[in-house]
């Protein structure tokens, strides 16, 4: 590890010319403008701004742009600031997308300062452009003093300055000489050093020193730099490969982080998930892009096949985790004999429920699909990773009366809506069936469902019930629109069921228990909200008996 210290302006040289970069694992520019006042700020009172981390290796040189000539230098803690100072100085980093959109940047991100403040006080203000201080010559742009090479270059500027505020020769004289020191002032935030932290540590460690250094609080995982290996020993594939499939996915729904791509492909290519035990050389030009293309084509076809049950969104999923032996399952034996999707969903369903991909999840993730690689048939892959499973067979009665807006809900959530797609529930309101738009068409941006209150949380809270009965998931259906829900909030499920018309057909599909439903003429004095407990309890029984007959019908496939 080296110590050194860069002044501001040759950080902005340095990022300019590409002398310093940023690897596959660092966000775009996030920074609002306020940040970079605020920023601007601190380099002017001489604030500590903190140390910029920087990895010299000469093993991992391509960027993430991977065009051009190689930075030996990745910014691995500072890319938000080295902006930032590229937006203050006026010059656009090499890492930039385009000059057109620097160009937007440069006007959003303007920064100001009061040369001329009404008080004299030890330090200057600064502030965000609006038309008052656009026309107030007292304040100017920062960057109109930053972007001077020369300290003497200023005084051309403080003239203009005075002579613009006043017409007074003593006056202007004065202006002149309180703007030009206050000038050369805020021109020496060029000149100010920056500690600079070099290291040339393995991959694994930078992953890590990121994760304890990032004050930001964004976690750098595996993955995110093994990705970065990827892109420096396979010139254009994040570019022109990786980036637009998670682009494509991500319109359909499926927003994934880069560890269920990668997992996936050391999962189909090594029968691994712990990255640490794949060798570096699955990662060359001669063994990622065939695997790649294997991955690709079993993420599809698994989207598929989870799409024909109605899942058409990560954001329906406990955990996107266990897409990953899903789809090393998927890979290995989907051409084989006696395989069958649903009885993979039937497992994948109850490892969402047991939660065993939540939290921590590589050891577990690795043992698993060490097992499907290493199992002789799909029906011994299935029994080992049903043996590791913690949670019954069959949903008890009860689990329909906890909160449906709970974290450990999710999973109950997601049976919910899968029973009501495959009963084909439609909207209340407007007919359309869940996971369809009004034209009849399936969704293929990713349904999310809107969680509505059968009995309404207005009508029920007038009554005095508890938010935990009123939220329990027997009180919970699925409309396609938050407007269609909003249209049934107010009114007790008796009067808006007969304003709406809704059928019984309807009704059934929702899972409404027939005593809820029928005889059609006493429908308000049925839906009493006296009546509101007997509902939650028959409704919860036949969710459980619903649920269970699903996961049976999936598991005999």
């Amino acid at each position: 590890m080296a110590l050194e210290q860069l002044k501001v302006r040759e950080i902005v040289k340095q990022a300019v010319s590409k002398n310093v970069d940023i690897p596959e694992f660092q966000r775009e520019f996030v920074w609002d403008p306020e940040q970079v006042k605020l920023f601007a700020e601190s380099l002017y009172r001489d604030y500590p701004v903190g140390a910029f981390l920087l990895w010299d290796s000469a093993e991992y040189q391509e960027s993430k742009t991977a065009q051009g000539t190689q930075a030996s230098l990745w910014i691995v803690d500072g890319q938000q600031r080295t902006t930032a100072l590229c937006l203050l100085l006026g010059q656009k980093p090499y890492w930039w997308p385009d000059a057109r959109d620097w160009n937007e940047a440069l006007e959003r991100y303007d920064v100001m300062v009061n040369i001329l403040p009404d008080q004299a006080g030890d330090y200057l203000e600064f502030a965000l452009p609006n038309p008052v201080r656009r026309r107030d010559p007292r304040w100017i742009s920062i960057r109109s003093v930053l972007s001077r090479e020369r300290v003497e270059d200023l005084t051309e500027l403080a003239q203009k300055i005075a002579s613009q505020v006043s017409r007074d020769s003593d006056e202007m004289m004065r202006c002149f000489a309180l703007a030009h020191a206050h000038l050369q002032r805020l021109w020496q935030i060029r000149e100010r050093d920056i500690p600079i932290i070099k290291i040339d540590h393995g991959v694994d460690d930078v992953a890590e020193i990121f994760t304890r250094l990032n004050r930001e609080g964004t976690r750098v995982k595996e993955a995110d730099v093994v990705l970065a290996v990827a892109a420096v020993r396979n010139r254009g594939w994040v570019r022109e490969e990786y980036l637009p499939f998670c682009s494509e996915l991500e319109e359909k729904g499926w927003d994934l982080e880069a560890g269920v791509f990668i997992r996936t492909m050391t999962g189909i290519g090594r029968g691994r998930a712990r990255l640490m035990e794949v060798p570096k050389e699955f990662w060359s030009q001669e063994s990622l892009p065939k695997v790649w293309n294997e991955t690709k084509k079993t993420i599809m076809g698994v989207l598929k096949h989870l799409a024909e049950f109605g899942i058409t969104s990560s954001e329906l999923l406990p955990s996107t985790n266990s897409l990953i032996p899903l789809f090393v399952l998927h890979h290995r034996w989907g051409d084989q004999p006696g395989y069958r999707f649903g009885k993979a969903l039937h497992w994948f369903l109850l490892a969402n429920w047991d939660g065993r991909y939540s939290g921590s999840p590589i050891v577990t993730l690795n043992e698993d699909v060490r097992a499907i690689a290493e199992a002789e048939g799909y029906d011994q892959a299935l029994e080992i990773l049903h043996s590791r499973l913690r949670v019954l067979s069959q949903i008890p009665e009860d689990a329909f009366l906890n909160r449906f807006d709970r974290a450990g809900s999710r999973f109950m959530r997601l049976i919910l809506y899968l029973i009501l797609f495959r009963k084909g529930a439609r909207d209340w309101v407007d007919g359309t069936r869940l996971g369809y738009d009004k034209s009849g068409a399936e969704v293929t941006a990713g349904f999310e469902p809107h969680w509505h209150h059968i009995y309404p949380r207005r009508v029920l809270k007038q009554k005095g019930i508890s938010d935990e009965e009123i939220h329990a998931l027997a009180n919970i259906t699925v409309l396609n629109e938050r407007t269609n829900v909003t249209k049934l909030g107010s009114k007790e499920p008796g009067s808006y069921i007969l304003q709406f018309q809704i059928p019984e057909d309807e009704l059934r599909r929702h899972l409404i228990p027939d005593s809820f439903i029928q005889p059609r003429e006493r429908l308000k004095e049925t839906w009493s909200v006296d009546r509101y407990f007997d509902f939650l309890f028959e409704r919860s029984q036949l969710l459980a008996r619903t649920a269970n007959k699903f996961l049976q019908e999936l598991k005999g496939s």
